[in-house]
């Protein structure tokens, strides 16, 4: 498979960085689903992002796609053969320290990165760099007609999840310069999340996180940036 090369050094700012590296996470992903056949789609606040912006929300770089568990079964047999050297597919399996898989049942981290608030704690173990989180849907018994994710069936309460009419189809979004799968029933499923998406929040709400780039965690799957 041909990947897209890093781009992370083009850029000046930390957000615009860490876009870079996630957004090639993303293609990389898509490019890997493609070729085996396997059904996704951006999820949560990459999903708003694509519809508002076609890109990332501008002041976000997290990135979130959604599955359900036959295509994330096929998914997880053939992704740590396909990913490049610098990407970790992190599970439970893959990394017995994380600790988050009722929350994110798995995530693809880049090696080469870590998050500046960890970086203060060499006790955690599990790996911290940047991510795409990977949301697995199951069947929810509790609503009519929907689906849910780990986050949903063991920390919310709140009825916004996906209903299976809403993601029956997928069709394709512009995010950045490439199109990726999207659910057809996006739009009931962004007002259930966020009410009126095309909103933009106050200023002072639109933070994001600050990402070391360059410096790994201090995880054995890391990488030394040494470009």
């Amino acid at each position: 498979m041909n990947y897209p090369p890093d781009l992370r050094e083009n850029y000046s700012t930390n957000i615009e960085q860490v876009q870079s590296v996630v957004y090639r996470m993303l293609v990389i992903i898509d490019s890997i689903c493609q070729k085996h056949n396997i059904d996704y789609w951006l999820d949560y606040g990459t999903l708003l992002g694509a519809i508002r912006h076609n890109n990332f929300i501008p002041w976000d770089f997290e990135a979130d796609i959604g599955m359900l568990r036959s295509d994330f079964l096929l998914f997880k047999d053939v992704v740590k053969d396909e990913l490049p050297n610098d990407l970790f597919f992190q599970c439970k399996e893959t990394d017995p320290d994380y600790i988050y898989s009722l929350v994110v049942e798995a995530k693809i981290r880049d090696r080469y990165s870590n998050y500046k608030h960890d970086s203060m704690h060499p006790d955690r173990k599990w790996h911290n760099g940047i991510q795409v989180d990977i949301f697995v849907y199951d069947k929810d018994y509790r609503i009519d007609n929907s689906i849910s994710n780990a986050f949903e069936r063991h920390f919310s309460n709140s009825e916004i999840h996906l209903k299976f009419d809403e993601i029956q189809y997928t069709e394709l979004c512009k995010f950045n310069d490439q199109q990726f799968p999207i659910p057809v029933g996006y739009d009931t499923y962004l007002r259930r999340n966020y009410g009126d998406y095309n909103i933009l929040p106050p200023i002072e709400d639109r933070v994001a996180p600050i990402v070391d780039v360059f410096i790994s965690c201090n995880h054995p799957e890391s990488l030394s940036w040494k470009k």
